[in-house]
Parts: C-alpha cells; structure tokens; sequence
C-alpha cells in the first residue's frame, strides 16, 4: 500500500512538473539552444527550423500547426527574413506571446531597416546580447523562476566569453583576410574577427552575381590568393562549382544552422575558416 502511494506521489509531481512548464517554440536553433539553456527544465522548446534545414524556403507541416497552437510563447530574430513566421504563428495562435531576440540592436546589425542580414548568432558578442533578451522574456513569462533563468544565463554568458576569445585566438593570424562565399552569411562573423571582405556569389535576394561581379572575384581571388570558397550544403548552387573550377579552388562547406548546439556550431565554423584560409 505504502509503495502505491509512493508512486502516486511521483507521478502527480511527474505530472505537475510537465504541464508547469512553460511552452515556448522558436524559429531557428541557435534561439533554440538559448531559449533551452536559459529556462532549463522550466521550459519546454520546440524549434520549427530543424538543425541542417534551408531556412528560406521550409514550410510548417501540420504536426508544427498542432503545437504551434499549444504554445505559450514565440520568440525569433524580429527581422524581415522570418516576418512571415511570425505572421504566421500569430496566425494559428492569435493569443500568442511574441518575443524578437534582437530587440534594442538595431544599431549593431548590418543592413538598412527593413533588410537587415538576418545571421546575428554568427558574432558571439550579438548572441550574447539575443541571450539576455531572450531571459528578459522567460521572466516575462514566469517570474517566479527569475533566480533560476538569471543563475542559467550567467552561466551561459561565462561560456559563450570563453568561446568568444577562443574564435579570436584561433582567427588572428588571419586578420583581414579576404574570402569568397556562396551567399553572405558571413559578414557579422567577419567583422566580429576582424577578417577582410566577403566577396559573395549571391545578393541578400539569393539572385547570383552577374558575370561581370563573377569577373572582379575571379581577379581578386588571384589578387588576394584565395584558394577556397565557403560553399553552403544544404543550398548547393552552380556557380559555386563554375568559379571552383575557373579558380582551381577548393569548397568549404559550411551551414550556418547545421547543429542545435551553438558551441559545437560556432566551433566547426572557426575551424573550418582556419582550414578555408590556409
């Protein structure tokens, strides 16, 4: 008798546990992985955008609608690229809380308003900031567990620093050096490493470069001694292939969003630049 009351006592904890958490979904993973590692077991975090898919052209499937309307909050970048998410969420949820992780950055994107270059989580100091919106907003949600977001994010923010001075480190015999990309990921995580200028095969409308702008990278990828370009996986375009070939240089692949673990994530992208620059 004493062991049945035992576990009913467990499972109404069990259960008291699950439905107080709070439900939060989110556009991509690196919001995902702040979103979970901010809130802990108080939160509970669906990401739409899974980890290796093409953000500019995914759609919500039915079973995203489901729990989408079960959700309790939305946060994402609060920039044109993912507008549209928003609308849509608001959409199915009207009641909705939604939250922009880049509130008060205007000033330190790049871009005009309107068009700003959507990859923020690309300079670490930036996702340090989208880090702090986002638990201002999980305290909006559930102050009472204050203590416990502010002890998560100080502890993230002391990682995310050491992180920080890792890239530099690992990125400093490579001050201003430029480099050639499928399409412009990269300008925040260039200026924030102090590397030279992107030279990109794409416009921010994913139109490829015509073949005059293909020309003037060619040049200046014997100027400079250029001898990669950062290819994208999960976008694969053929003029990335045309100017290997014109050039002799290698692709390097690298998805911005490929992994939800944003250490792993920022990682693999220093490391690969390294390999792309030497």
């Amino acid at each position: 008798m004493k062991s049945i009351f035992t576990s009913l006592v467990i499972l109404v904890l069990l259960l008291t546990s699950v439905f107080a958490s709070l439900s939060v979904v989110v556009s991509i993973p690196p919001l995902g992985y702040a979103t979970q590692y901010i809130g802990g077991k108080s939160v509970n975090v669906d990401i739409l955008v899974k980890a290796g898919d093409n953000p500019h052209n995914y759609s919500l499937s039915p079973q995203q609608v489901m729990k989408i309307s079960k959700m309790t909050a939305f946060i994402d970048l609060g920039l044109t690229e993912d507008e549209w998410i928003a609308q849509r969420v608001k959409a199915i949820s009207p009641n909705i809380k939604v939250f922009n992780s880049t509130n008060g950055m205007s000033h330190l994107l790049i871009g005009t308003n309107g068009s700003y270059n959507p990859h923020v989580w690309l300079d670490v100091k930036l996702y340090e900031l989208m880090c702090i919106n986002i638990y201002d907003d999980l305290v909006k949600l559930d102050p009472g567990d204050r203590e416990k977001f502010s002890y998560n994010l100080g502890n993230l923010l002391i990682k995310l620093n050491d992180l920080d001075d890792k890239i530099r480190e690992e990125l400093k015999p490579f001050h201003g050096k430029p480099f050639v990309a499928q399409h412009p990921a990269w300008v925040y995580f260039a200026r924030a490493y102090d590397l030279g200028k992107e030279y990109s095969l794409m416009n921010d409308s994913g139109q490829t470069v015509g073949p005059r702008e293909y020309q003037k990278i060619v040049e200046s990828m014997k100027r400079y001694k250029i001898g990669s370009i950062i290819g994208d996986p999960v976008t694969p375009v053929k003029i990335a292939y045309s100017l290997s070939k014109d050039t002799d240089a290698e692709i390097v692949e690298i998805n911005p969003i490929y992994t939800t673990d944003y250490f792993k994530l920022m990682t693999t992208v220093s490391e690969k630049f390294v390999e792309a620059f030497r």
